[in-house]
């Protein structure tokens, strides 16, 4: 783990924190998370949607939600 400087005196390239590891790096480019957020209350905001998808309990089924993506999509 290093930051800009160490990446400027050994390889002479001028970086930034967030080229070398930031949030938007993070989620653009290595795809490590799924979401970069600009304050807590937005990240809580995403935690809560995402536990809304689990059951309350191991015996029961996951909730049914309505989507709009087609099943037999590909990405290319």
């Amino acid at each position: 783990v290093t930051g800009p400087d160490v990446v400027r005196t050994v390889t002479n390239e001028q970086v930034t924190a967030e080229e070398l590891g930031g949030a938007l790096t993070h989620t653009r480019k290595s795809s490590v998370a799924d979401g970069a957020f600009d304050s807590d209350v937005e990240a809580l905001a995403e935690v809560r949607r995402l536990v809304d998808f689990l059951p309350l309990n191991n015996r029961e089924k996951p909730p049914v939600r309505p989507f709009f993506d087609q099943p037999g999509r590909v990405e290319a």
